[in-house]
């Protein structure tokens, strides 16, 4: 119970953002679906500026905020391969590849686990110290 109150202190204090502690807490405290619709909101808006056409940016994001609640395959790095991100979405794989729909579900998991790293340094080094990190 203390080192949740240490950690919620550090984290009070450290440098983040709201997206790098939506990001940490989703992926770290059992996938809020309050946290979820903010981060839904952020990524949609974030891929309408991309080049992925608007009917597939609800599907993508919510493949990724599923996916990131599965267990990693080591080989690839992420949970699930184009066919059955394709599934879930609910898209046909052959639209889904031509798409490259995959890449904005990377784009969205990668940024998601960079957010969640960087949230963890910075409540290590509150935690610890600056003089112990190094």
């Amino acid at each position: 119970m203390r080192q949740e109150y240490l950690r919620a202190a550090a984290e009070a204090f450290a440098n983040i953002t709201p997206m790098q502690a939506d990001c940490y807490h989703y992926l770290n405290n059992g996938f809020n679906t309050i946290i979820q619709e903010r981060l839904s909101e952020a990524y949609t808006s974030q891929l309408a500026t991309k080049a992925i056409r608007i009917r597939y940016i609800d599907k993508v994001v919510r493949t990724a905020l599923a996916e990131c609640q599965y267990p990693i395959n080591e080989a690839t790095g992420y949970a699930w391969n184009d066919i059955e991100r394709s599934a879930f979405a609910g898209i046909a794989k052959q639209t889904w590849s031509d798409n490259k729909l995959s890449d904005h579900v990377n784009f969205m998991l990668n940024d998601m686990a960079q957010n969640a790293n960087t949230v963890r340094a910075e409540i290590r080094l509150q935690l610890i110290g600056y003089s112990e990190a190094s």
